[in-house]
């Protein structure tokens, strides 16, 4: 690498095309979040069932296939996965206007495009994370994690404000074809990168008659190495009960600004757009946070905030002018930890993963992170019907200090820099050794 592209990422032809290539897409993706639910109810006229159906199989595909979805990327060409992904994506959301100007769109056929669309993100998700330590180094990857995190918070908050203007002008079905315009144009991208090859797997013994192990025996060794490895671990339970308490709160939390906290539904718009921000500035600010803390106190920090800002909201009370700015400063801190979180975890775990593992090991930890969502959401529901809303929220930010605290007693609170884990995760590795190593760097 040249040192004016050490200088800046987006002067590396390759990790710019990807960024812009994923950039498009997220963009995309979050108009469709928007123009699809809205299809379905105002065009198609979808009951409330359905409605929940067309939600739920956003979700399920990761669920039902990711620890599969995740040996299959251990075992192929990432970029060809990515690229095909955004093609059958592209073709899936294609046939909804189609459909819709020859009047033979239904409901039905809405939930397969939504069912083929998650199943494709699965697809490119795990692909795209476990191709970026092969594209810009191990020593990038807070860099690159973060400029994708910015792309990604930036779509979350415009994306969805261009969607209801679009949807305004052109419709539903017409703003899906440009979604499905935008898949085309990032695939486009990623062609013009250069071709990568399969992981290399380790060699099975000479003689012994051996194929390669099976896909149920590839899967067991992402969760070996999650279990065998102190770090990965207690990361991988951390993620898992914040998403569980998280989605927990998220159940009850604009039930709460609404009807416990009396707080009109125009401000409600104004605390959820305070809160994209806090997420977008912790995106820009999670390498430089990172730098200053070490990689295990920014963990940890940035797992106490949503606890903190989340049981500050808690305590809103009425519709003044008060209450609505302790909710958008409390709902902004929440927020500005999750990307700190996102991007650090995300680049850690990649950087004490084997490349012929990462398909696996971020299938493992996303399934799992992911799988708790919904349960944790059930359980919101019912801690709100049965203690009340104001109660519910206080429980979900108490909870939510709870990974903090896993991490804060774990090995990973001496964890400073990035620099020297990959090595030592290898030569764990190609010693035979468990990775179970608390003495990965500690402060220096």
């Amino acid at each position: 690498m040249t040192t004016a592209e050490q200088k800046s990422l987006f002067r590396h032809r390759s990790f710019a095309l990807l960024w812009s290539s994923q950039s498009i897409s997220m963009f995309g993706t979050q108009i469709t979040y928007v123009a699809l639910p809205l299809t379905a109810a105002v065009v198609l006229q979808a009951t409330p069932m359905q409605s929940g159906l067309l939600v739920a199989l956003e979700q399920l595909p990761f669920l039902l296939f990711g620890f599969v979805v995740g040996v299959y990327v251990d075992r192929r060409a990432r970029r060809s996965i990515m690229i095909g992904a955004n093609a059958v994506r592209f073709a899936a959301l294609a046939w909804i206007p189609v459909a819709y100007w020859f009047d033979v769109l239904s409901i039905h056929q809405l939930l397969v495009v939504v069912f083929v669309v998650g199943t494709m993100a699965t697809f490119f998700d795990l692909a795209y994370q476990s191709y970026i330590p092969g594209l810009v180094g191990r020593d990038r990857l807070m860099d690159a994690n973060g400029k994708l995190q910015v792309s990604e918070s930036v779509a979350e908050v415009a994306g969805p404000g261009a969607a209801g203007a679009l949807i305004g002008v052109l419709g539903g079905p017409v703003v899906i074809a440009l979604d499905a315009l935008s898949y085309v144009i990032s695939a486009l991208a990623l062609l013009r990168m250069p071709p990568d090859e399969a992981p290399a797997a380790p060699p099975v013994p000479v003689g012994s008659g051996e194929k390669g192990p099976s896909v149920w025996a590839s899967m067991r060794e992402g969760f070996r190495l999650i279990g065998r490895h102190t770090l990965l671990r207690w990361c991988t339970i951390a993620a898992v009960s914040a998403n569980l308490f998280y989605s927990a709160l998220m159940a009850v939390f604009f039930l709460f600004l609404l009807r416990e906290a009396g707080i009109g539904s125009a401000e409600v718009g104004v605390i959820v757009a305070v809160g994209s921000a806090g997420a977008l500035v912790g995106a820009l600010s999670a390498e430089r946070i990172t730098g200053l803390l070490g990689v295990g106190p920014t963990l940890v920090l940035s797992l106490v905030l949503p606890g903190i800002g989340y049981f500050a909201l808690s305590t809103v009370h009425d519709n003044s002018l008060v209450a609505v700015v302790t909710a958008g400063a409390a709902t902004f801190v929440a927020l500005f930890g999750i990307p700190v979180f996102d991007i650090t975890v995300i680049s850690f775990r990649q950087m004490v993963t084997p490349d012929h593992l990462l398909g696996r090991v971020n299938a493992t930890v996303r399934t799992l992170a992911r799988g708790s969502l919904p349960l944790g959401a059930l359980i919101g529901g019912a801690l709100g019907s049965a203690l009340g809303l104001r109660t519910t929220v206080v429980v979900a930010a108490v909870g939510l200090l709870l990974p903090a605290v896993i991490l804060f007693l774990s090995p990973i609170r001496s964890v400073r820099q990035l620099d020297g884990l990959a090595a030592e995760s290898a030569s764990e590795e190609s010693a035979g050794v468990p990775e179970d190593s608390p003495s990965l760097p500690s402060a220096h």
